[in-house]
């Protein structure tokens, strides 16, 4: 039964800071129980909301997200325990992937993926992370490029589960992208991984967003700077350390191009710099999907809206430019939403 949590005293709080290290809170899902005691952190206070040895249930779980925060911290022990298993895991499931149902191992596969890339945003300069995250991103291109009905149900699972929206959505625009890359008939394989891997990894920039930034509607002109900079930062993170070619990286830079039109639209501001206006094809469907994800996904600051919504703004910054690609774009989007 999941209680409210109770205050520490001055002391303990003040001892706990240095002791203890955030998770997202579907993390929770790889132990059965804790060596040590679990804390919630709300308004500058640590709260004790799990003690040691006791049983960790989804129910508990659940609650906690929709009731008390998307992050919950534990110490050093039960925290690297976590790490050691999510690896395990991971390991396990790309080592099997045409063994079983495809539908189970991608469900679990994205589920292991999404709380692993938590992880590299908490520490974006970890290589043997990254390099891992990259892999068993490699075999998750692959396994939904081999099974194409999954894809639906796949990408329905993950918007189903606690990861926070920073998380799910890179490999959930990544999902929709091979999807609908598959549709058109117009990509080979390679190119297929090459941008379901752009997709996923072009928001890693993210990372030196403070988190509570992410839960705010209205941003200072300072908080403004770092999110616009985090395409750039990607870009950075990522050079020389993956095996992302100049045109990936490009991509990943300038990934926000749409979302600058729709704002000079909406705004009837001058468009940004040329240096940030840098288009193609695969740039173009890249972003689309991105900002279809992000309207028709809920956020703690504002509500979703249908994808057709969403798609009538689009179609206002790259129906002109690129007319048959809309238009398949909106026969696929009708296809995959409503059937």
């Amino acid at each position: 039964m999941f209680t409210r949590p109770k205050p520490l005293d001055i002391l303990d709080r003040s001892r706990l800071s240095l002791k203890l290290k955030p998770i997202f809170i579907v993390q929770l899902t790889m132990l059965d129980s804790l060596v040590k005691p679990a804390y919630a952190y709300r308004n500058g206070v640590f709260s004790r909301v799990l003690n040691e040895n006791e049983s960790i249930s989804i129910d508990f779980i659940s609650n906690y997200a929709q009731t008390i925060s998307s992050e919950i911290f534990l110490h050093k022990e039960d925290y690297n325990s976590i790490h050691d298993k999510l690896n395990q895991e991971i390991i396990k499931v790309t080592r099997s992937l045409s063994i079983g149902d495809p539908k189970v191992k991608g469900t679990k596969h994205v589920n292991l993926l999404s709380m692993q890339m938590s992880n590299v945003y908490k520490d974006p300069f970890n290589d043997e992370l990254l390099n891992n995250q990259y892999q068993s991103a490699t075999n998750f291109s692959r396994l939904l490029y081999q099974n194409k009905k999954i894809h639906k149900h796949v990408y329905n699972k993950l918007v189903k589960q606690s990861h926070h929206y920073t998380i799910a959505q890179p490999l959930l625009a990544s999902i929709l992208l091979t999807s609908f890359l598959q549709h058109t008939g117009m990509f080979s394989e390679k190119e297929i991984h090459t941008y379901f891997l752009t997709s996923y990894f072009k928001d890693i920039g993210m990372s030196f967003i403070p988190r509570e930034k992410f839960e705010l509607a209205h941003l200072n002109e300072f908080d403004k700077k770092l999110f616009s900079e985090h395409a750039e930062t990607s870009m950075k993170i990522l050079e020389n350390r993956l095996p992302f070619n100049k045109t990936q990286l490009n991509i990943i830079k300038n990934h926000h191009f749409l979302n600058y039109k729709i704002q000079s639209l909406i705004s009837g501001n001058s468009l940004p710099s040329e240096d940030k206006m840098l288009t193609g094809v695969e740039s173009t469907l890249l972003s689309s999907i991105d900002i279809i994800v992000a309207m028709s996904c809920e956020r703690p600051y504002r509500d979703s809206i249908s994808v057709f919504k969403a798609l009538e703004l689009l179609k206002k910054v790259i129906a002109d430019e690129y007319p048959q690609e809309f238009k398949s774009l909106v026969v696929f989007l009708k296809h995959f939403f409503t059937k």
